[in-house]
């Protein structure tokens, strides 16, 4: 099947909420450390998307989607400075691929859309914070990004462990 990737609006967003938190909720469930802590599932992805979706309405979030045809299978969040002396940068944001669809180059496909649609805007860097070790941090240092440091414990896993954070920056 053929994965595509393309900005999503607010609205068509709403539309795929079931898929949205699907998503997320599968990587939480997979030890994802991307905010949420359990219990967290459909119900609480569900109820978290919203403040993303008014986000987006007021141009504070850009939200891509990774489609295998018609279905949604990831997303990455692009977020602008939005002050005046930082126009030029954004920070990607809770890149979430279902594991059903992992190791197919979504990821990559998503973080590059990410890159070419801040270009698009007229931004020339982006920065973003993964945790250490996993597969997003190999994924990123593949797609060229540069590795500024480790802050440890930083955030916890989903099960309570400590996870250091990788902070990274890339020039567009």
């Amino acid at each position: 099947m053929t994965l595509t990737v393309r900005v999503i609006s607010p609205k068509e967003a709403q539309s795929h909420l079931e898929a949205l938190a699907s998503i997320l909720a599968d990587c939480v469930e997979g030890g994802a450390s991307v905010s949420f802590m359990p219990p967290f599932g459909q119900d609480e992805a569900k109820a978290w998307w919203p403040k993303i979706f008014a986000s987006m309405r007021q141009g504070e979030t850009i939200l891509l989607g990774a489609f295998e045809g018609t279905e949604l299978v990831g997303t990455v969040q692009l977020a602008p400075a939005g002050i005046p002396n930082q126009t030029h940068r954004a920070d990607i944001r809770k890149v979430l691929v279902h594991r059903r669809a992992r190791n197919a180059g979504a990821g990559a496909a998503l973080m590059r859309a990410a890159e070419e649609e801040a270009r698009k805007r007229g931004m020339t860097l982006l920065t973003l914070d993964t945790a250490t070790g996993g597969a997003a941090e190999r994924l990123y240092r593949r797609l060229g990004w540069t590795f500024v440091g480790v802050i440890p414990n930083y955030a916890l896993y989903p099960d309570g462990r400590p996870c250091d954070t990788s902070i990274f920056w890339k020039a567009l």
